[in-house]
């Protein structure tokens, strides 16, 4: 079993957890992470295509507005009801594991949809499934991780948004053509990568808190710092999630590839994702291992959040070649520096740490409602602009500077 020290209390400090348990944390988020940024990138995109090819930006940004209002609820219930959880197999573990497996069968469900009804509710599934797993797994790091090696464990999990990129470049968009091979790689993956850790966590049995347990609140946004950073992670996940929806419509119908323009765009998708990835991965660990040396966590998510949007801005200024490749870097950068440090960051304006999960839950509303913003957003931009993508990612590069600067109101961490 891992060995993943004492569970926090507000009394009790953190015992430092092991390299073992390290390393299978990461990869369980490396998991979780291709249980969805996949699905958004690359696989909804074009089952959304498969059904409808002329209006498939709308029925894309429909089916990912309810999806992500089944997203956020579940989110929230999850987190909350893993806090309450007790018996022999931990407070985490078992929504970890149902999760893991509901995501391989949700993935079944998208591909077998065949018009739009049936792809609305496989996707309303699909999110639910991912948020079942995905709210516990996060609380596993403020409950069980100390303060001195948050940064380094959030480096790790940081490592996974850009690794489930780099997946979906090397291995969906450039390795394999078949759509059918490209939902079975995915399904497969997911669970192969969570179980392990789920499966051999040991979560020390706590007492149950005083007051109401299990249920979600919205207590936590009273605390200013956790609403600075609620604020900051909902801005710059507008600018992130139009960059996930977006971008293969974006290099379809507004870039100029030059010397390219005879690659499937899905090839060219996968080369800057792959491409951006690796400066995603550079800039997230050095970034998570220096905001701990340093304890200075808000200079590098600012810092993130600005590389965002000056990549996000050069898409929208910038079609032609190589302005998509060089945007991208910039995103990428941006995004792995924000990302990491974010996570240690977030951790540690919790203000109640018994409640964990639920308040985890509703920061992730802060991940989740941009999947109804920026489909709603998207709609109406495009509709303005009679479909010129360079308005969405205009968008998004405001959007960013403003989630950039939204840490300064952050006071308990520097």
């Amino acid at each position: 079993m891992i060995e993943a020290g004492q569970n926090q209390s507000g009394e009790t400090p953190l015992a430092p957890v092991s390299g073992g348990f390290l390393g299978l944390f990461a990869l369980a988020h490396l998991g979780a992470f291709i249980a969805f940024i996949p699905m958004l990138n690359l696989l909804l995109p074009l089952k959304a295509e498969q059904i409808d090819p002329a209006g498939k930006a709308v029925l894309l940004s429909q089916v990912m507005l309810w999806g992500a209002v089944a997203a956020a609820a579940t989110n929230l219930a999850a987190g909350a009801l893993s806090d309450a959880t007790r018996g022999p197999f931990g407070r985490r573990r078992p929504w970890i594991v149902v999760g893991a497996l509901a995501v391989a069968g949700a993935h079944g469900l998208v591909f077998a949809a065949s018009d739009p009804r049936q792809l609305l509710v496989a996707v309303v599934a699909f999110q639910a499934a991912v948020n079942i797993m995905f709210g516990p797994l996060n609380a596993v790091l403020p409950d069980v991780i100390p303060g001195r090696q948050k940064g380094l464990a959030a480096a790790l999990a940081g490592l996974a948004l850009p690794g489930a990129g780099l997946f979906t470049a090397g291995v969906l968009a450039v390795a394999l053509a078949r759509l059918d091979l490209r939902f079975v790689v995915v399904a497969l993956t997911v669970p192969l990568l969570v179980l392990p850790f789920a499966l051999s966590l040991r979560e020390p049995p706590r007492p149950r808190p005083a007051g109401r347990v299990g249920l979600p609140s919205l207590a936590a946004l009273a605390d200013r710092d956790f609403l600075m950073a609620f604020v900051s992670r909902l801005l710059v996940q507008v600018a992130i999630t139009f960059n996930v929806l977006y971008l293969l419509f974006y290099l379809q119908e507004t870039a100029r590839l030059g010397p390219f323009d005879d690659l499937r765009p899905e090839a060219v998708l996968g080369g800057l994702l792959g491409l951006s990835t690796v400066v995603s991965l550079a800039a997230g660990f050095l970034g998570g291992i220096l905001s701990d040396r340093l304890r200075r966590r808000r200079l590098f998510v600012t810092l993130g959040g600005l590389a965002m949007a000056a990549g996000a801005a050069l898409l929208a200024v910038a079609p032609g070649w190589p302005g998509p490749l060089l945007a991208q870097l910039l995103f990428g950068l941006g995004l792995g520096l924000y990302s990491t440090v974010d996570t240690a960051l977030v951790a540690e304006v919790l203000p109640q740490p018994h409640a964990a999960g639920r308040d985890l839950g509703l920061m992730n509303l802060a991940i989740t409602a941009p999947q109804v913003l920026a489909p709603l957003l998207g709609l109406g931009l495009l509709s303005l602009s009679g479909g010129d993508f360079r308005w969405v990612y205009g968008a998004a590069a405001l959007s960013a500077v403003l989630g950039a600067g939204a840490v300064a109101g952050i006071r308990r961490v520097r």
